[in-house]
């Protein structure tokens, strides 16, 4: 049909939608279809009702919140004064990308799908919901959503679905980069750390949709809270800042940078194959199908992109390999290279990147002939850039003005390859020294605290760090604490039990409640489920009081089993069925009482 454009819109908080919209973009432009990606908020929402085709994909962040770059899309969707016939030209499919272990799976998916089914939109086919949880993670929903999709398309519209680029022998790039030779470039200023960093307010509030200013601070601490002969390394970092001002649950996002000796690699990985780029090369981007980062659109060292914009931790996606595939000239590469992208081979893509967490950098050395083919357009195909990491703040504005705290654990752990990971942000905060600066801003947490309610607080490990906050908050406004709670658990009291010195004061002077579970101090595990159910009567007695439970921390295997743990009291305590303590539990949810904030 003439005249059909193929919107592609995704809301995207790691990166990953904005990834399967770009792919899904490629895969009408090799079709020779019209067709347009960007994120939720860059499009002009203005221009809704007289579309005819959109492609939804959509993550889920926090308790079933929408992406940073869809917020204002979706607040204009959910006007009360929009007519319910306003999308009745509109076919659309949803794909929504999420994580089973978290309760509220896909939902920014799931209400985005029946938002634009009750302003009249019809469904192009039934809406995907991928989870990372799965063997296969995300593309067991995507591969047989996507070709849905395009069969969908063809037989609604009457349009030819057919590749009508070879594949083979193209590659669709989303920018134009150029290289500024040195008598272009030499009036501009090389230093990576004042350069790159000079305007981060305006840059990166504008690039991640943040509504509270982004700014530089410094680091004052940087103190370890575990014993030095404890397995992990967990620090209290304390960051100063000018006009700070943050209430107890909420959120520090920080931008990481990568290690010296990761840029060094990545240099050293592209001159053991001829590749003629060096830190010093000036390069400028310019818009060729896709909308340029802001952070990019101002001439920049390709040491400054290597070291702050492009994650050298970034495990390689599908579509990475596939664009691999495309430039490989040999033959035995090529092929593991296709077999790799193809969906019969994600089992074995998982296998090779996910299950030991192999890195980009290791990718390129291991196929070696083909990484001799790139160039600086392929390499901004093939990086993804640093996304900012969220970290609940520990400290207490009132107490400590211009001053903000994040408990920090450094995620390090072994596979069977040769090199210990590391998590890029906690590595990199760890490292830091007095008067180092970072980049960061400040958003509202998910919790909602009723502080003139009893309160039970969980939580293990850094999960505390949100407490820390609350407690000193109330402190400092004369509050006492009998009414509150604070379960903590770890592996030992004398080696990670994190601020103790805090907890133990705040008990002791303001009659806060604080029991532990230190998992590895006697022969047999003790958590903080187990040490809930020994003081089952007080959290009971809480309850009944119109209390409300609040629990940060690791989303395995702990978020259910303090959940079964409290359905348990009601059956034994509040002498209820399974039938009634089930809904009970699940009204304290639905009415604020029991909140979480977890992660991955």
């Amino acid at each position: 049909m003439n005249g059909l454009t193929i919107r592609v819109l995704y809301g995207s908080e790691t990166g990953t939608a904005q990834d399967v919209a770009e792919q899904i973009w490629k895969s009408a432009k090799r079709k020779k279809l019209l067709s347009t990606v960007s994120s939720l908020d860059d499009y002009d929402i203005q221009n809704l009702f007289t579309e005819r085709l959109i492609v939804f994909v959509v993550a889920t962040t926090g308790q079933g919140d929408p992406p940073a770059n869809m917020k204002q899309f979706w607040r204009h969707l959910l006007r009360k004064n929009l007519p319910s016939n306003m999308l009745r030209n509109l076919r659309y499919g949803v794909l929504g990308l999420g994580d089973s272990s978290y309760s509220k799976f896909n939902f920014a998916a799931k209400k985005l799908n029946k938002r634009l089914l009750q302003l009249g939109g019809e469904e192009l086919l039934p809406i995907g919901l991928a989870d990372d949880q799965h063997n296969l993670g995300i593309d067991a929903v995507v591969d047989p959503w996507v070709r849905k999709l395009w069969e969908e398309i063809a037989s609604v519209f009457h349009i030819s679905v057919e590749d009508k680029i070879d594949e083979e022998n193209s590659t669709i790039e989303r920018y134009d980069v150029t290289i500024i030779k040195p008598d272009q470039s030499k009036n501009i200023e090389r230093s990576i750390n004042s350069r790159f960093q000079s305007n981060a307010s305006n840059i990166y509030a504008q690039e991640m949709n943040v509504n509270s200013a982004v700014g530089i601070g410094t680091v004052v601490e940087n103190v370890r809270t575990t014993s030095d002969d404890h397995f992990q390394d967990v620090r209290l970092i304390k960051i100063e800042a000018n006009d700070i001002k943050y209430d107890p649950g909420d959120v520090i996002y920080v931008r990481p940078k990568n290690s010296a000796d990761q840029v060094e690699r990545f240099f050293d990985i592209l001159h053991e194959h001829n590749i003629k780029l060096f830190p010093d090369t000036m390069v400028q981007v310019s818009e060729k199908e896709i909308k340029v980062p802001l952070v990019l659109t101002r001439n920049l060292s390709l040491g400054e992109i290597v070291e702050q914009y492009w994650d050298l931790n970034f495990k390689p996606r599908r579509s990475t390999m596939h664009t691999l595939s495309l430039i490989s000239e040999n033959e035995l590469e090529r092929e593991k290279l296709r077999e790799f992208s193809a969906p019969e081979g994600q089992e074995e893509l998982y296998d090779y990147i996910n299950r030991p967490k192999r890195n980009i950098l290791e990718v390129l050395a291991d196929f070696p002939h083909t990484t001799s083919k790139m160039n600086i357009n392929l390499l901004f195909e093939i990086m993804s850039p640093i996304k900012p990491r969220p970290y609940s703040i520990a400290s207490c504005s009132k107490a400590t003005p211009n001053n903000v705290q994040i408990l920090v654990a450094v995620v390090k752990f072994k596979t069977r390859l040769m090199e210990p990971r590391f998590g890029l942000c906690s590595k990199w905060l760890a490292s830091l020294k007095t008067n180092d600066k970072v980049i960061f801003w400040l958003q509202k947490g998910t919790f909602r605290f009723q502080i003139n309610k009893p309160m039970i607080l969980i939580g293990p490990g850094t999960g505390v760090a949100p407490f820390r906050s609350l407690l000193l908050d109330m402190t400092m406004e004369k509050e006492d604490l009998k009414e509150c709670i604070l379960f903590f658990g770890c592996r030992n009291k004398d080696k990670d039990y994190h601020c103790r010195e805090d907890f133990e004061r705040l008990s002791r002077e303001n009659n806060l409640k604080v029991f532990c579970a230190f998992s590895r101090d006697q022969d047999h595990k003790i958590y903080v489920q187990h040490v809930i159910r020994q003081n089952g009567e007080l959290c009971w007695q809480f309850l009944q009081n119109s209390g409300s439970i609040y629990l940060a921390g690791s989303s395995k295997n702990m978020p259910d089993n303090v959940r079964d743990e409290f359905v348990n009291l009601a059956k034994e305590i509040g002498k209820m069925t399974n039938e009634e303590a089930e809904i009970f539990i699940k009204q304290l949810e639905k009415n604020n009482r029991y909140q979480t904030e977890t992660w991955s």
